[in-house]
């Protein structure tokens, strides 16, 4: 399989022997259970409205991972832990690594949070990215957030973004070529670039751009607005199904309907 970006080069140039391309789907904050130890931080009332609001999970961003997944054949990585005991997204020394109700527990409670939820996390991500490489040239991985309408300033009129380094160019062509692919297969779907957050923005996708180099690594985030992601309607459905279908079409993938057909 190869990817062809919009200068219909292959990419990386630099790239090894074996199978090109391979794609890894991850979902770092869809899920809002919580580690036993940490559940009495979460009685009280507010506490619990926090952890099934958008402050404890994205709405939706399992879903569209687990639909990505699933139509391109990719192997996926999710985190099912709240954000709200500790945000995997985050790099270690971040001041919202832990939210207001982690932030007061001991040092040895939130010790024991980096230890058991934040870096088994980190630590599966890399190992799926590395296996991938053993038998890849380079891996692009889609990491999959959802944001609520309602922004600092007002709502937000987007209904995809997709978020990348700008500085790297393989990164910035495959998002104008999904761009385009969305654009015109999908035209209900408002999509921008870099927003509703920057392409440098700290998580786990900038971090892991440090540690691979661009001809093996590619990282893409695509964060869904909550107000159509979280509800299970046909459009929901029709909109997945166009999002992963598209991503398909640029990794020259068959479409789901004829995957693993006679």
């Amino acid at each position: 399989m190869v990817v062809r970006f919009r200068s219909g080069q292959t990419s990386p140039p630099e790239a090894g022997c074996g199978l090109r391309m391979s794609l890894l789907i991850t979902c770092e904050n869809g899920g809002n259970k919580l580690p036993p130890f940490v559940i009495d931080a979460f009685r009280s009332a507010a506490a619990i409205r926090d952890l099934a609001s958008p402050l404890g999970f994205d709405p939706g961003a399992k879903a569209a991972a687990l639909d990505l997944a699933e139509r391109t054949k990719a192997p996926m990585v999710s985190c099912p832990y709240s954000r709200l005991a500790i945000d995997v997204n985050r790099s270690p020394h971040h001041r919202h690594l832990f939210s207001p109700h982690t932030k007061k527990l001991s040092p040895e409670i939130r010790e024991a949070l980096v230890r058991h939820v934040y870096e088994p996390y980190r630590r599966q991500v890399h190992a799926a990215i590395d296996k991938l490489l053993q038998s890849h040239a380079y891996v692009i991985h889609i990491a999959v957030r959802s944001f609520p309408l309602q922004g600092k300033t007002g709502p937000r009129r987007t209904d995809v973004g997709l978020i990348y380094d700008p500085c790297r160019e393989d990164e910035r062509e495959f998002c104008l070529d999904w761009y385009e692919e969305l654009y015109y297969e999908a035209p209900w779907i408002r999509v921008r670039r870099n927003y509703p957050v920057r392409g440098r923005h700290d998580s786990l996708v900038k971090s892991l751009r440090d540690t691979y180099s661009p001809h093996e690594y590619l990282g893409i985030e695509i964060h869904l607005n909550q107000a159509w992601a979280e509800r299970r309607t046909r459009i929901r459905k029709q909109s997945f199904s166009r999002i992963g279908d598209t991503l398909a079409t640029i990794l020259e993938l068959p479409p789901l309907a004829t995957i693993g057909a006679a």
